[in-house]
């Protein structure tokens, strides 16, 4: 019986194994290809003579915290040009003061304080690159203070030993069992757009779902996910780079598309409020003929691109037949009143722009797969300066606390350091300048920043028993690189794992640091202590730094947010350039959108209600401008005090995204009210296109009017919570 159960129990065993190894295996891969790029590296910069070949091994570590050999080039290639920008700046520092301690000091600090926040202010690997800046600086120049004269050559090790880093990193990673960034980039886009469809679904559905904006958000991540892919399959695949202006399309059309979809889910809601049951049933008719058309999702085996090109037939023929359908709905409803059956002409219209965003989002998803629409030949480094180069639309009130956080934990850390004398307080300052430019790239920089430490601790603890135990007992390189390989291939492990990447970079980067592989090796415990205890106390002290300074500043960031999506709608009434200012403002506003998506944890900002206004900001600021474009270009039909109303509106729609007061957004009210009376006499029917001009307004003016009477709007909501934190 015993003998029966043993054999009835190995196949559970044997599926049990295989279902770990299918799941473990790209993580060994993975680890293997990180022991042999950084045993490589060592063996390098060993055979060369450089001073510091751990230097080259934490280049690879850091490097190859991502999978894909596109990711790995990308970074290394930002990691190279921060490390030469930052070793010239700490050149330059060295040169100038050398001789005046506090003054090096204070400005080193102000320039790794400049740097986080440019790594806060940008996004994606450009962000990396301002980081490496930073700390790259203190590593070039801090060693070399006491001896100025070094400080050329050290700049020459430095670099030499990053480059050998990054090169053994792209090389092993993309020759040695690749993993393509291009097929993960595909397949994150495919399920993007399906989510997107059961997303449609389930916003403008029978039953309004109460978290909506949650539904969006999520969207939203996974489409700032798709960017960073698409930045690393640049370097990686030529295809990729030769339809890089599909995929930007792409990302445009997609927040376009979700946009449109909230305005939509708007009028919706609004109708469902307000409208009879008459008005409602027509209104849901329109709305189920056109998820009629939309499917679920995308099915899985088919070919994405033609299941998605299959789709934009058949919503041409919706868009052409919608304004059939809405004739149709209102002389159902001609017997109601206009004020109910206004409810299906703005349906009609929000339906009208969903669907047009719709066919441009299908469109673009299909030329960004079809390698043989290639316009122009393009090199990396064409597109390196193109790809994701504009700011980031980024909160500059956040970027700047996290670069005082930097700047005043740098400063903390270096007063100690001189005030005491501390021979070698020089290993804190560098910890705290990396570590500090670290968490701002963080999701959760306090979270972070104890997993920072506690990895320090293990990798110094681990450093000490190889360097004064291990390494006496032989005297071969490959005995070396076998010692070195394993503690690499733990921390490489712990970095495949979201919850202990951190952990695992702060063990594996910090364990080569306290290691400190040298040319000779040299035999030091005291030494090795007193760099280990430096790092672990510069990291301690960047913990407390963005720990306590503005530790809960969710409220103030969530209001510097609110901010800048008012400056942005405010510049859209009173901007004068008319031709620049629609593309300006929506690629603001879409980018502004992005980074609140990708916000980090430790901003504490609601992303929900802040996503949800600026959807409702980008919708209002459009028709603002629209009305302002139709009015130049039919401003002899319309009425003589057409001006003065149109002026008067502007001037209450600025105010009351500037204040937001209950006093403006009466005012707001009232100007636009006047306005959509001023556009019923407009009597235009002689020019059919001029007729649909002033229709278009009049339904844009009724748009803004339901927005600013939508008290559960959360821009309003999120500004009498803003106005009554700061009485």
């Amino acid at each position: 019986m015993n003998f029966d159960a043993d054999i009835a129990a190995w196949p559970r065993w044997r599926d049990e194994l295989r279902q770990y190894w299918s799941d473990d295996y790209p993580r060994f891969r993975h680890v293997a290809k990180v022991a042999i790029a950084a045993t490589l590296a060592m063996g390098l910069c060993m055979r060369l003579e450089l001073r510091g070949p751990g230097t080259a091994m934490v280049s690879c570590v850091v490097v190859m915290m991502f999978q894909q050999s596109g990711m790995v080039i990308a970074r290394g290639f930002y990691r190279g040009l921060g490390m030469v920008c930052g070793s010239v700046a700490g050149l330059v520092l060295v040169s100038l003061f050398s001789q005046a301690s506090w003054l090096f000091l204070f400005v080193l600090a102000a320039w790794i304080g400049l740097c986080v926040f440019g790594s806060s202010y940008f996004r994606n690997f450009q962000s990396y690159g301002f980081l490496l800046t930073g700390y790259a600086t203190a590593i070039t120049s801090l060693p070399t203070l006491s001896n100025p004269y070094g400080v050329f050559d050290n700049l020459v090790y430095t670099i030499s030993e990053v480059v050998i880093g990054v090169a053994c990193a792209s090389l092993v990673s993309a020759l040695i069992l690749p993993r393509r960034v291009a097929p993960d980039l595909y397949a994150a886009s495919r399920n993007n757009l399906g989510h997107l469809f059961a997303a449609i679904h389930t916003l403008l559905g029978a039953e309004l779902p109460k978290d909506g904006f949650g539904t969006m958000l999520d969207l939203l991540r996974e489409r700032a996910n798709v960017q960073s892919l698409r930045v690393g399959a640049v370097f990686e695949d030529p295809s990729i780079r030769l339809q890089n202006h599909a995929f930007i399309k792409l990302d445009t059309s997609f927040v376009d598309t979700l946009a449109s979809a909230h305005a939509l889910h708007q009028a919706i809601a609004q109708a469902s409020v307000e409208a009879n049951s008459r008005t409602m049933r027509a209104a849901n008719e329109l709305i189920g003929s056109l998820l009629a058309i939309v499917p679920t999702g995308i099915a899985p085996g088919a070919s994405p691109e033609l299941q998605v090109d299959a789709l934009s037939a058949p919503l041409a023929g919706f868009e052409r037949s919608l304004k059939v359908r809405v004739d149709a709905a209102l002389k159902e409803l001609e017997d109601e009143p206009d004020c109910q059956r206004v409810f299906i002409e703005m349906t009609g219209a929000a339906l009208h722009g969903f669907v047009g965003n719709l066919r441009e989002l299908c469109r673009s998803f299909v030329e960004a797969r079809r390698a043989d629409q290639r316009p122009w030949r393009q090199s990396v480094l064409h597109l390196i300066t193109h790809i994701d180069s504009t700011r980031a639309t980024s909160n500059r009130a956040a970027a700047i606390l996290n670069g005082m956080r930097a700047a005043a934990a740098v400063l903390s850390v270096g007063a100690m350091w001189l005030a005491s004398g501390w021979v070698g307080g020089s290993s804190a300052l560098v910890s705290v300048a990396i570590v500090s430019a670290l968490f701002t790239l963080a999701p959760d920089p306090v979270v972070a920043s104890w997993q920072m430490f506690c990895g320090c601790v293990a990798g110094a603890i681990v450093g000490f028993f190889i360097a004064f135990f291990v390494f006496p007992l032989f005297d071969s390189f490959a005995l070396l690189a076998a010692c070195m390989a394993f503690p690499i291939v733990v921390s490489s492990y712990l970095n495949t794992f979201p919850k202990t990447a951190t952990l695992g970079l702060g063990f594996g980067v910090f364990f080569c640091y306290t290691i400190n592989i040298a040319n000779p090796v040299t035999y030091h415990p005291a030494e090795f202590l007193d760099t280990a205890f430096g790092l672990s106390l510069g990291i301690a002290a960047a913990a407390v730094a963005f720990s306590t300074i503005v530790p809960l500043a969710g409220d103030w960031i969530s209001r510097q947010y609110l901010k800048q999506i008012r400056s942005l709608v405010t510049k859209s009434a009173r901007d004068d350039d008319l031709e620049a200012l629609s593309h300006r403002f929506e690629s603001g506003m879409r980018g502004f959108i992005m980074r609140i998506a990708s916000a980090p944890a430790g901003e504490r900002v609601d992303q929900t209600r802040l996503v949800a206004s600026a959807f409702a900001a980008l919708e209002v600021g459009r028709a603002m401008i629209v009305i302002r474009q139709d009015t130049a270009r039919v401003a002899a039909r319309l009425p003589n005090d057409w001006r003065a109303l149109e002026h008067e509106w502007l001037d209450a729609m600025a105010d009351v995204f500037s204040a937001a007061t209950p006093e403006a957004r009466d005012r707001a009210m009232r100007a636009t009210q006047q306005a959509k009376r001023a556009l019923p006499h407009v009597d235009l029917d002689d020019t059919p296109a001029d007729a649909l001009i002033a229709k278009r307004m009049r339904r844009l003016m009724h748009f803004t009017e339901l927005m600013l009477k939508d008290d559960m709007l959360p821009l309003w909501q999120t500004s009498a919570a803003a106005n009554g934190a700061s009485a």
